[in-house]
């Protein structure tokens, strides 16, 4: 154990119980756990494309194990950030709940949302290095196992390679220029052996079924997997300007018996939350939120059904209150338009059931909300009632 002194503590102290219990923050330490780690650098590229900044994501599975992000978005900020005296990136990279998605200002509907998920891949990491372009400049800063300091490479960039900590105060590095107007975010980093199991590793079709999920959900976005491990690197690109009908059409197993219907509308509510006052204390707060739904549905000639939920483009797979919602809508709304033309339609007195209407029915719903409530940190299940 070396020597710490006082402001490795406090990085640590948040992050040593990452490293402590990290099923607690990314599932499990096998590829799932690894994969949740890398979508989560992946969100925050994600999460700027969808706030309208950068159009192209890139992702590179070098030959070494290492994986690395590249996006042309508006990068992390390089200033000091007045509380803790750090650089943004810095406090990005080692501080837990830190980043632009805690309070109602940078973000209005975001991915990453517990605030955890950069510095968690730092502190299971053996080395992150992370590149910003802004300002005209390329800073540059290093990491191992959460702590920033400066490795010797010798030749490529290796987490062998011997490290010395910073111990008065740490630098962030200009490392080159760029041309006014660059802006961007490159991270790569070696997961750290010691915390994944042997044998973990990066799924490439799961890989390419979520980017192409993803890419779907953003109407626009490029994204770009190149994969370096194999004899001959292979690179698969996604981008779709038809959002999410586009997804429909994707899912459908059977021939359609509708066109892909696109509803799409939003809804007030009120919500009582903890907000950070100047003084340091949580103060519950009434704020009005605003839920954007959007909505394709069509369906087909077989009996299976495919529907995808998502908030803010996170995946719902067990869904939630919006997807509780959805389909008590559907049925009500049917069985109201049975009862309204039972004449017409020779509608006997059954009611229409949830698996009537269900049946070949390929939908995607997506809700877009600030800071939505989730039923654990794998953000599986929305929770927040009024959507």
């Amino acid at each position: 154990m070396t020597d710490y002194s006082a402001r490795h503590l406090s990085v640590l102290e948040g992050l040593e119980a990452v490293r402590k219990r990290p099923g607690m923050y990314i599932g499990s330490t096998d590829s799932r756990g690894l994969m949740h780690c890398l979508w989560e650098i992946i969100d925050n590229s994600v999460d700027e494309a969808l706030a309208g900044y950068g159009r192209e994501i890139e992702v590179v599975l070098h030959a070494d194990e290492s994986v690395e992000v590249r996006d042309h978005a508006r990068g992390i900020p390089v200033d000091i950030e007045p509380k803790t005296g750090l650089s943004g990136v810095e406090v990005v990279f080692t501080k837990l709940h830190a980043g632009g998605k805690f309070g109602t200002g940078s973000y209005t509907a975001s991915g990453g949302l517990h605030g955890v998920g950069a510095s968690v891949v730092n502190a299971l990491s053996e080395r992150l290095d992370v590149e910003v372009d802004r300002g005209g400049k390329t800073w540059a800063m290093s990491f191992h196992r959460g702590e920033p300091g400066v490795f010797a490479d010798a030749g490529a960039p290796s987490p062998d390679a011997p490290f010395t900590p910073f111990v008065s105060g740490s630098e962030l590095r200009v490392v080159g220029k760029v041309a006014k107007g660059v802006t961007g975010t490159r991270i790569r980093y070696w997961a750290d052996r010691q915390i994944f199991t042997k044998g973990a590793g990066f799924q490439t079709e799961e890989l390419l079924g979520r980017a192409r999920q993803t890419a779907f959900l953003v109407p626009g976005l490029g994204i770009e997997i190149r994969d370096e491990r194999g004899e001959e690197p292979t690179t698969t690109s996604f981008r779709f300007e038809g959002g999410i009908s586009e997804f429909v059409e994707h899912l459908a197993p059977d021939a359609p018996l509708t066109e892909v219907w696109r509803i799409q509308g939003s809804g007030a509510y009120s919500e009582t939350v903890p907000v950070l006052q100047e003084n340091g204390h949580m103060v519950p707060t009434e704020l009005q939120r605003e839920c954007e739904v959007d909505l394709a549905l069509r369906w087909g000639t077989g009996y299976d059904t495919v529907f995808r939920s998502f908030v803010n483009i996170i995946a719902t797979p067990k869904g939630g209150t919006h997807q509780a919602g959805f389909e008590q809508g559907l049925l009500k709304f049917l069985r109201a338009e049975v009862e309204k033309n039972a004449r017409r339609l020779k509608a006997g007195s059954d009611k229409l059931e949830k698996d009537d209407v269900l049946a070949g029915l390929t939908a995607v719903l997506t809700v877009r909300l600030p800071e939505p409530q989730f039923e654990g940190q794998t953000k599986e299940v929305l929770g927040t009632p009024a959507v």
